[in-house]
């Protein structure tokens, strides 16, 4: 169950529409870990339909859901602040996995930001890591867009998955892509992604070490 899970979350957060059967989503969808839209099926199957990973689908991933209660003199691992931080330009990479309910999205006002090292991550890259729990958070708090009463649909052209919802390649080693059906959404918030070196000052922030800077900010005006 939780590798179906993970593998419907890191689907989610790159943008990619992922499908589960019957078998595979029933159990997630009875505990509350993910959603399904009945009306959007795979083109390649219509017997597997669209999941969209829950709110407490996320906290189960990354262990919120543990009984154990915290300590009283207990810190957040990362901690956000408030400073002007000057974001370093942005540098176009792909993304990999994350998890994204351990940082403070929930709580982070516009202008907030928070840091987080290479050496606190999977694998050594923060900016990989962060990125995809960024898109993860920026998705969920993502809205329907509904029109009298209709939720808007639209065609997106996605690279097609296969197993372990990897990108599957054509004789010419370019993705296959298809035509999928997505429901149109409108973004709440906005998290964003740098990547920042050991003693280089940000404003007013100071990196301690090589890792990402995570900032929540404004929508564009409408």
């Amino acid at each position: 169950m939780s590798e179906v899970l993970k593998n419907i979350a890191d689907a989610n957060a790159a943008g990619t529409p992922i499908f589960v059967s019957a078998a595979e989503g029933m159990d997630l969808v009875k505990a509350g870990y993910i959603a399904v839209d009945q009306g959007v099926t795979d083109p390649n199957d219509a017997t597997r339909i669209k999941a969209t990973i829950t709110e407490a689908g996320a906290k189960y991933l990354s262990g919120s859901n543990s009984q154990s209660a915290p300590s009283a003199d207990a810190k957040p691992m990362f901690e956000v602040f408030t400073g002007n931080l000057e974001l370093p330009k942005t540098v176009r990479k792909g993304f990999g996995g994350g998890a994204p309910t351990k940082y403070p999205f929930d709580t982070m006002p516009v202008g907030g930001s928070f840091f987080v090292a290479n050496a606190a991550v999977n694998k050594g890259d923060a900016v990989k890591t962060m990125g995809s729990a960024a898109g993860s958070a920026n998705q969920r708090f993502a809205e329907d867009i509904v029109e009298n009463g209709v939720i808007q649909t639209e065609q997106v052209t996605r690279a097609k998955r296969g197993e372990g919802n990897k990108a599957i390649k054509g004789s010419d080693g370019k993705n296959v892509t298809h035509t999928v059906t997505v429901n149109k959404k409108r973004f709440t918030r906005k998290f964003v992604v740098r990547p920042v070196k050991a003693g280089v000052k940000y404003g007013d922030f100071t990196a301690p070490a090589d890792g990402a800077v995570i900032m929540r900010v404004a929508l564009p005006a409408a």
